[in-house]
């Protein structure tokens, strides 16, 4: 009996100082030391009237009140060479060369044929398109 006796008193005084221990922990983590900032982020202004933003969906409705006869790309005002174009530098130079080359003064015609032949390179020796 002793020695269970001697189990339960060193238990209980195990358990004593676990309590006081957790209680100590439990006590130095939520401090004052330690507050909770506030976590929701300030919101960005956005200016929702920017030209891009404003002209969204502007042309959307010319196949409905126009039966269909009319593209977009019509009616918007621009060079000749950049009319419904879809590409990079390179190529809106060799289609500028091909469609108003043979009508440039001789510098811009110079300038270009010089910018073309730099991207040719770049292009050539860099890149994914090699």
């Amino acid at each position: 009996m002793s020695i269970l006796g001697g189990l339960l008193k060193a238990g209980a005084s195990f358990c004593h100082t676990a309590g006081t221990l957790l209680h100590t922990v439990r006590t130095i983590s939520t401090g004052t030391c330690c507050q909770m900032k506030n976590v929701v982020p300030e919101l960005k202004k956005v200016d929702r009237w920017t030209e891009k933003r404003s002209m969204f969906g502007v042309y959307d409705n010319i196949g409905i009140l126009g039966d269909f006869k009319v593209h977009p790309k019509d009616l918007i005002v621009a060079p000749v060479w950049l009319k419904g174009f879809k590409g990079n530098e390179l190529q809106r130079l060799i289609r500028k060369k091909k469609m108003v080359g043979d009508r440039m003064l001789t510098l811009e015609r110079h300038n270009l044929e010089k910018r073309i032949r730099f991207l040719y390179r770049r292009f050539n020796r860099t890149g994914k398109h090699r």
